[in-house]
């Protein structure tokens, strides 16, 4: 189903275009809260660099290619990708600036723009909180072999854990997500 709407997104249709924002958006705001990590929140909402990657994106959205016919795995890879690279640009600054610590103060929750909270809703925090309800470990595959299309080999890596323990873990935390909210973009998750 989603790779029906990325297809008529490709096609300029709006409608799937904002179908699509709904339906992934929470998937890389569970990413960008991943990696920007507990400091880098206090200053940067994640929901803002969610809506700098669709920005980013959705000019770009009729060029990319399907891979073994399907849309949405390409889709997620750009946009996480992106977000990836807005982390990472946001981390060197941190860097440069020497990390100039900020009281208790909510920053990042009066610098959220207009457009990042259109996108909250009732969907959000249901696949929020299904991924919240995963263990640790399986979030983490999720988010990098699930959101990022990173391949088990990299991911066995990064996590110190064999290929197999990956591909398991995987498998074991798309099943409890898939069980706990049908029908979502859980489905449309490469399972390999």
């Amino acid at each position: 189903m989603t790779t029906h709407h990325v297809r008529r997104a490709k096609d300029g249709d709006q409608r799937s275009i904002e179908w699509l924002v709904e339906r992934l958006s929470p998937l890389l705001t569970a990413q960008a809260r991943y990696h920007l990590g507990d400091k880098l929140r206090r200053t940067t909402d994640p929901e803002d660099l969610v809506h700098d990657a669709w920005v980013t994106t959705l000019p770009r959205i009729f060029s990319l290619p399907d891979r073994d016919g399907r849309s949405t795995p390409v889709l997620l890879r750009f946009l996480s990708t992106t977000i990836l690279n807005h982390t990472r640009a946001l981390l060197r600054g941190q860097a440069r600036q020497h990390a100039v610590d900020l009281d208790d103060h909510d920053v990042a929750a009066e610098q959220s723009g207009p457009v990042s909270r259109a996108i909250r809703s009732e969907r959000r925090s249901a696949v929020l909180e299904a991924l919240e309800s995963l263990e640790p470990g399986e979030r983490e595959v999720v988010i990098l072999r699930g959101i990022e299309q990173q391949p088990a080999r990299l991911v066995s890596v990064l996590l110190g854990i064999s290929e197999e323990a990956v591909s398991k873990r995987y498998r074991r935390a798309l099943r409890k997500l898939q069980g706990r909210l049908p029908g979502s973009v859980f489905d449309e998750l490469d399972v390999t």
